[in-house]
């Protein structure tokens, strides 16, 4: 059985939508900062246990921390590119597209 694509009969304009530059800001910025406290919070946490379980000191730990915040960084501000780009995406009435995941990809003039 295939699977059928559904395409909505109405599509709203460009105009009816009450999307701002304000409005696309914020949900990028509370995209953004949800990015950062949850995978920060779980990035402090992997490296306290495993500084916990193989019994490292406080400094070790701490290193450990700044190593995994490299990858939480790079997420947070892929996400935030992502995000804007996508609401201004919406707003302009435009479908999701496929992501392209470098890091300042969405803060260039090219995307």
């Amino acid at each position: 059985m295939e699977q059928e694509i559904r395409r909505p009969d109405y599509v709203p304009r460009v105009n009816d939508r009450a999307a701002s530059t304000f409005s696309c800001f914020m949900a990028a910025a509370g995209v953004t900062l949800m990015t950062l406290c949850l995978f920060g919070a779980a990035a402090g946490a992997t490296a306290w246990a495993v500084a916990q379980l193989f019994e490292l000191g406080n400094s070790m730990m701490l290193v450990l921390q700044g190593l995994i915040a490299i990858p939480v960084l790079w997420m947070t501000i892929w996400v935030a590119g992502r995000a804007w780009y996508l609401e201004k995406r919406i707003v302009r009435g435009q479908d999701v597209d496929v992501p392209v995941f470098k890091l300042f990809h969405y803060f260039s003039k090219s995307a």
